[in-house]
C-alpha cells in the first residue's frame, strides 16, 4: 500500500510474485516532513505456486536419422515459482491420439532428442511442452508440427560410358 494510516500497525502488499524474495521499508510522513527509510526487512519469500505461463517458441525437427528434435525457449527463473522446476514435453505421430510424455529436470535446457529406430524418415508430429515444479503444472503451449528427421546421406550409382574423340585443333567427349 502506499499510504497507511498514522495508528496502523500492519499492513498487507498484495500482487506479489510467487516463490520470489522481498525486504520491505517504512518511510514515516508527517506535517514536519518525510523522514529517512528504516532499514531493510529480512529477506522474506512467498510462497510457491504451480507456473502459470507456458514455454514459447516451440519447434524443432531436423537432426540425425531417426531422431526427433524438440526445442523451446526455456521460462526466466522468475516464472519457476518454486522447487524442483522442469518441463514436460509431449509429442505424438499427427493424427494418432495417445501423446508420449518425457520429463526434461533440467529448467536451463530447451531441447529433447527422442531417438527411435523404428521412426519413419520425415514424419509429421504434434509436439507441446508445459512447465511444472513442486506445487503442480503449468498449462501446455501451444501445439506444434514438426518433422523428424530426413534419411541421411542419399546414396545413388550412376553408370555411364566416357568416349573421347581427340584431333589435331579439339578433344569432342560424348556419353
Amino acid at each position: 500500500p502506499s499510504d497507511i494510516e498514522g495508528n496502523m500497525e500492519s499492513a498487507t502488499v498484495i500482487d506479489l510474485i510467487p516463490w520470489m524474495e522481498y525486504e520491505f521499508r517504512i518511510i514515516a510522513t508527517n506535517t514536519l516532513g518525510t523522514g529517512e527509510p528504516s532499514m531493510p526487512s529480512q529477506r522474506i519469500r512467498t510462497e510457491g505456486a504451480p507456473p502459470n505461463v507456458a514455454p514459447s517458441d516451440v519447434g524443432g525437427g531436423g537432426g540425425s536419422n531417426r531422431e526427433l528434435t524438440i526445442t523451446w525457449m526455456p521460462l526466466s527463473r522468475e516464472y519457476h515459482y518454486g522447487n524442483n522446476f522442469g518441463y514436460i514435453v509431449a509429442f505424438k505421430p499427427f493424427g494418432e491420439k495417445e501423446w508420449r510424455r518425457v520429463t526434461v529436470t533440467n529448467p536451463e535446457i530447451g531441447r529433447y532428442v527422442h531417438k527411435d529406430e523404428s521412426m519413419p524418415p520425415s514424419t509429421q508430429y504434434q509436439v507441446k511442452v508445459k512447465a511444472f515444479n513442486n506445487k503442480g503444472d503449468g498449462p501446455f503451449s501451444l501445439t506444434a508440427v514438426i518433422y523428424s528427421a530426413q534419411d541421411g546421406e542419399l546414396m545413388f550409382q550412376m553408370s555411364f560410358t566416357l568416349w573421347i574423340q581427340v584431333s589435331t585443333t579439339n578433344i569432342s567427349r560424348t556419353w
